[in-house]
């Protein structure tokens, strides 16, 4: 519905006062599309007209608007964050008017600093986004895809157009067009007009300077642009719509094993989660309006590099209290409980979330694809006045027990992950960047090894190596189902002919309790995957992964012929505390 023509006597507007205000002043129900500097006046009878034309012949119109916006806090790696919204005053200069009522055109464009990730697909051109354009407050669910639409979505002021859904113009930008402001002139008053846009969304992941981004990173900006034949000017063009911040903090730690060598829970190890800034953490929410996302926080664990034979489990649900920290109960303090996401995709979606009250028991088995795994948690309950922050145990477990050290990389970061060309569907909206790295974690799965130090090995001026190692845990029959196997990594600390000096690292194949690893440094043992390393000279270091392993190592210049000079000696056996760590030596054993 539009409002009627305004003006009743069009004879009283002459042409010099038309060009002086730069278009049409009058015009009909039909004439309301185009940019016209002013679409309609209304002057109170024949006096009022004099005196409207009079005061807009002699000083002519002025609009200026201004920009403000307060910024949103962003999650840095989030690549459709919702922004804050943008208010535009503008305020018109006709201080000689008596009473007047009038509307100028103008076109809004919003250019962001990054993507727009706006849905798209919300009007009869595929480009219609759903970022809205509202005028002097008069709102509605069903924004108009086009402007000066007037009481076509129940919006209260009919005189005043609907909101307005914009156009995505370019991959980081946003247009209104044909938008009517209007303006009311009151004795000693200055007509005001108000534009609020809402519900746009910036693509924060392309701002990260950092891994998961961090506080340094640059603002999300906003430029405006207004264009209008009348001349708009703009104050306070570029505004601050949004700042990341990392939103989640991650840090990695190997425990020990609870028990010792040979018991039946085997490696843990903890993944640290904290919530960056206040409410970055959120339940599940209700769309109540456009561009708003119904998804609770969603974080992903990823796994990689784990060895064959090897079970990650975590717990299906946790409740994460914090320990007493200044005489505060971690009970009473912190709410956040979160659960495990089971049916979720490779991006984390999808699925649903494990409930309850959490268990310390890590009883959930993560699902592997090769050597990699993935488990998604949802935030269930949290406090918002709190920063909060939850402890994930992860348990490595294997039942061969061939392996006693596990080395895997482990991440941790928002989900759902990834991102594609925004469409209607809500679930394009929460998205999030990749981690950046992955981090390296080592995590013993029970002290059952035994480092061997052969201090001096060559196969350099005629020389050569052989070293044998030994597993010497063959028991009794009876004993067997407790025997276990394992690997040596063998570290090579020295120098090769020219002097270089060489670091390398090589894994042999399991042994079972009985059997031996035998190779010379100058041909290895292909068979046991130990490669030569001809012309080396240094010290060796075998970590092996089972108890009770020996070690020697014979120097000789006659392997293959006769020996003219040969010795051997038998490995030390670096002393290890139960967590696999190197204990000092007692003194005078050196």
């Amino acid at each position: 519905m539009s409002p009627p023509n305004r003006c009743e006597k069009p004879s009283l507007w002459s042409a010099e006062l038309r060009r002086a205000v730069g278009s049409t002043l009058c015009q009909n129900e039909a004439g309301r599309g185009g940019l016209a500097a002013f679409r309609f006046i209304r002057c109170g009878g024949f006096v009022g007209a004099v005196l409207c034309s009079q005061a807009l012949g002699q000083f002519g119109p002025s609009v200026t608007c201004t920009g403000a916006s307060s910024p949103a806090s962003v999650y840095a790696s989030g690549m459709a964050e919702p922004l804050a919204d943008i208010s535009i005053r503008c305020a018109v200069d006709l201080p000689h008017l008596v009473a007047t009522e009038f509307d100028i055109g103008v076109e809004v464009a919003v250019a962001l600093n990054t993507r727009v990730a706006n849905r798209v697909g919300f009007g009869s051109v595929a480009d219609i986004a759903d970022a809205v354009l509202v005028v002097n407050g008069n709102d509605c669910d069903g924004p108009a895809e086009q402007g000066s639409t007037f009481g076509t979505c129940g919006a209260p002021n009919r005189s005043v157009q609907d909101p307005q859904y914009g156009r995505r113009s370019a991959v980081n930008s946003v247009v209104w067009s044909n938008v009517t402001l209007p303006f009311r002139v009151q004795p000693s008053s200055t007509p005001v007009a108000e534009i609020r846009i809402r519900g746009m969304r910036g693509d924060a992941s392309q701002l990260r300077i950092a891994p998961g981004g961090n506080a340094a990173s640059p603002p999300i900006t906003a430029s405006i642009a207004l264009r209008s034949p009348s001349g708009v000017a703009l104050r306070n063009g570029v505004l601050r719509v949004g700042q990341p911040l990392p939103g989640l903090g991650v840090s990695l730690r190997a425990e020990a094993p609870a028990s010792a060598c040979l018991a039946a829970d085997r490696g843990q190890a903890t993944v640290h989660l904290r919530e960056g800034f206040a409410r970055a953490f959120r339940t599940q929410v209700s769309e109540s309006t456009a561009g708003s996302a119904a998804a609770a926080t969603r974080f992903a664990l990823d796994f990689e590099d784990i060895p064959e034979d090897m079970t990650v489990s975590v717990p299906p649900a946790l409740s994460c209290y914090q320990p007493a920290y200044e005489e505060v109960v971690g009970e009473t303090a912190d709410a956040l409980t979160i659960g495990l996401v089971r049916g979720h995709d490779a991006s984390g979606r999808g699925g649903t979330a494990s409930a309850g009250s959490g268990s310390s028991e890590p009883t959930a088995a993560v699902t592997l694809n090769g050597n990699r795994g993935q488990a998604v948690y949802e935030v269930l309950a949290h406090d918002p006045s709190q920063v909060e922050d939850c402890h994930i145990p992860v348990r490595f477990e294997t039942e061969s027990g061939s392996i006693s050290r596990a080395r895997a990389k482990v991440s941790a970061g928002f989900a759902p992950r990834g991102v594609s060309e925004p469409t209607t569907s809500i679930g394009a909206l929460a998205r999030f960047a990749q981690p950046n790295a992955l981090t390296q974690l080592e995590v013993d799965l029970a002290a059952c090894g035994t480092a061997l130090l052969f201090p001096f090995v060559s196969n350099q001026g005629g020389f050569d190596t052989g070293v044998v190692i030994t597993h010497g845990s063959l028991r009794a029959p009876a004993d067997q189902s407790e025997a276990q196997g394992g690997a040596c990594d063998l570290n090579y600390y020295g120098t090769n002919a020219e002097g270089q000096d060489v670091l390398l690292l090589q894994h042999s194949t399991n042994l079972e309790p009985g059997q031996q690893l035998v190779f010379t440094l100058s041909g290895g043992n292909p068979v046991q995957n130990i490669l030569g390393t001809p012309q080396y000279q240094g010290y060796l270091v075998a970590e092996c992964g089972y108890p009770d392993a020996r070690g020697y190592a014979f120097i000789s210049d006659g392997f293959g012929g006769i020996a003219d000079l040969g010795m051997g000696y038998i490995a030390p056996v670096i002393p290890l505390d139960r967590r696999g760590r190197r204990l000092a030596l007692p003194e005078g054993s050196r």
